[in-house]
């Protein structure tokens, strides 16, 4: 448990300091929600892959650092705003991105 609130907590303050740097570079915040989920994706895919099935890094850092409900408000945001075409857009290219670089890092071991 202890190892999972030190990977939750890693993972959450990398994802922070990553939106830091991509905000910085004056990126939209859905391409850092964006990037962070493919990341994290194919992270877990080169971890799943390799058998190497720890809590601390699946449960605890990739966990926080990858992020569904950020996500999920900007879809939202999108379908309030009537931009009904991005909102689809950015559901296929999370999804689409998500399982492709899982699966990229799943067969790479």
């Amino acid at each position: 448990m202890i190892g999972i609130a030190i990977g939750g907590f890693s993972g959450a303050i990398t994802r922070y300091f990553f939106y830091l740097l991509i905000e910085s570079k004056m990126w939209q915040p859905k391409a850092a929600t964006w990037l962070v989920n493919s990341i994290g994706s194919f992270t877990l895919g080169l971890f799943i892959g390799s058998g190497n099935l720890s809590s601390f890094w699946i449960t605890g850092f990739l966990g926080a650092f990858t992020t569904f409900s950020t996500m999920a408000l900007d879809i939202v945001k999108d379908l309030e705003d009537g931009k009904w075409l991005h909102a689809v857009g950015y559901v296929g290219a999370t999804l689409a991105g998500g399982i492709g670089l899982f699966s990229l890092g799943y067969v790479l071991i």
